[in-house]
């Protein structure tokens, strides 16, 4: 259950999935698991989801924008994965010391320099600053060898990078329950009636603002206003572009991707935990709407007690007709009133009478109907006959064996298959195949890159050399081909 999470989830930056996505996504794992497992998860997709939902591993929710229902991660799924991942990291990679005692050190230091608003000690942390820079400008001017990073410390500090990378974006599900608890309770003493709507709209009022006021609500809108910041984000980026050039890092590609992510990820985290606040905000409107609601209700029984009165007094009308206004205070709130929008301007357009080719039209439904599906299930199913114990098949020797069916389309789709699952792809090897429509074959060659048309029905193409692998045979990167 860990390892189907945390690969639709968090492998692909995944905040929430569709119902019938996520069902789709389960079914292709458990039939690859089935090929290992038989014996393991043997129930239907729709049963795991839904239990999943009922023991709080995935939270299942409406979204306004979508059709269906939507399921995200919950609190303790990504608490579950995170320990599961850290303790696999542990093993794999290596123990590093020196690069957090630093890393305490210097956030131990920026507390004190923090809490303290002692001029003259803001000045001392400085001026010391100041010496440490200059000693090194100094150092690098007078020709001296720069003191750089080896590289277990480049991978040490890395790997603590992305450890707390992997917390933050965790615990953004702990902020957001924390809101729509809020949210809930606002709803349900609403719905329930228990209290009256002034009482409920000070909770709702009062409850958002102790939030905003709290350890999690302070550091979360700071966090908010330092990441949508342009300076921030540009600065933020240029240090990941850099990161992916360090050599000492060649190795960590899983690592480097997630980091590279990092920016819309965390984008995508904070816009949905400010989704939620919105939530809380449209709830407290529903609450004014209704109070509107029921002064117009009442506004029209008032009338109709006027005009029934009028009536009865209609042949003996008194001297002297009275009445008093109940003047009250009206609320209205700038989050209710939407923003100006220019009018539709449409131009005009002459029309004119469509004259339908019919030779054209007879040539795009042929054309049409030529089309083949590719199946990649097929393809996968070929590339594990010729990989069977262990072996490994070239993508050349790979269409000798199995002849195109459907012409040069399913070379595309081995390359997609290749690039999917893992397998070996050689930028500096390239390979030529010639295909030869009438005869339905492939035979190899050596060329410059491209594709080529030497004879009607015939195609030279050129592309990296493509080796498939058996799904026992681990990568250099630690993955395994489907």
């Amino acid at each position: 259950m860990i390892a189907f999470l945390s690969e639709a989830f968090k492998a692909e930056g995944n905040l929430s999935l569709g119902q019938s996505d996520l069902r789709t996504r389960l079914a292709d794992f458990l039939r690859d698991l089935h090929q290992e497992r038989p014996d393991v998860m043997k129930g239907h997709p729709e049963r795991y989801l839904s239990h999943w939902t009922e023991a709080l591993w995935l939270k299942r929710f409406v979204d306004a924008h979508s059709s269906e229902p939507q399921f995200q991660l919950s609190p303790a799924a990504e608490e579950a994965i995170r320990f599961v991942e850290e303790s696999i990291e542990r093993r794999k990679n290596m123990v590093g010391t020196e690069g957090r005692l630093r890393m305490i050190l210097d956030t131990l230091q920026d507390i004190v320099r923090g809490a303290s608003a002692d001029p003259e000690t803001r000045l001392a942390f400085l001026r010391l600053q100041r010496e440490k820079i200059d000693r090194e400008i100094d150092a690098i001017t007078s020709g001296k060898d720069v003191q750089a990073y080896h590289p277990p410390q480049i991978r040490e500090r890395f790997q603590t990078a992305v450890h707390l990378l992997r917390e933050l974006q965790s615990d953004f599900r702990s902020v957001e329950e924390r809101f729509l608890d809020i949210a809930k309770k606002v709803q349900h003493l609403h719905s329930a009636g228990i209290e009256n709507r002034s009482r409920i709209l000070g909770f709702a009022l009062d409850a958002e603002e102790t939030l905003k006021s709290q350890d999690e609500g302070v550091s979360f809108f700071a966090f908010v206003r330092f990441l949508l910041s342009p300076n921030e984000q540009r600065t933020l980026r240029k240090h990941i572009d850099d990161i992916q050039q360090l050599g000492a890092l060649i190795h960590q590609p899983e690592s480097l991707a997630r980091m590279r992510r990092m920016v819309p990820s965390l984008l995508a985290e904070a816009d949905k935990v400010m989704r939620t606040t919105s939530r809380l905000s449209s709830t407290m409107r529903k609450l004014l709407d209704s109070r509107a609601a029921a002064h117009r209700v009442r506004l029209t029984q008032v009338i109709q007690e006027i005009r029934h009165a009028a009536i009865q007094l209609r042949e003996c009308p008194p001297q002297t007709v009275g009445f008093t206004i109940d003047v009250q205070l009206d609320l209205q709130s700038p989050i209710a009133r939407p923003f100006w929008k220019p009018e539709l301007r449409f131009a005009p357009i002459a029309l004119e009478n469509h004259q339908v080719d019919a030779r054209n039209k007879d040539r795009v439904v042929n054309l049409i109907a030529k089309l083949h599906r590719l199946d990649f299930r097929k393809l996968r199913s070929h590339i594990r006959e010729a990989t069977f114990e262990g072996a490994e098949c070239s993508l050349q020797q790979m269409v000798q064996d199995f002849p195109l069916e459907l012409g040069v389309v399913e070379i595309l789709g081995y390359l997609q298959i290749a690039h999917e699952d893992g397998h070996s792809i050689d930028h500096s090897e390239k390979e030529t195949l010639i295909w030869n429509a009438d005869v339905s074959n492939l035979s190899a060659s050596s060329g410059k890159n491209g594709v080529e048309t030497n004879s009607p029905g015939t195609l030279r193409i050129t592309l990296p050399r493509v080796v498939f692998h058996a799904k026992a045979i681990s990568r250099p990167d630690g993955r395994k081909p489907r």
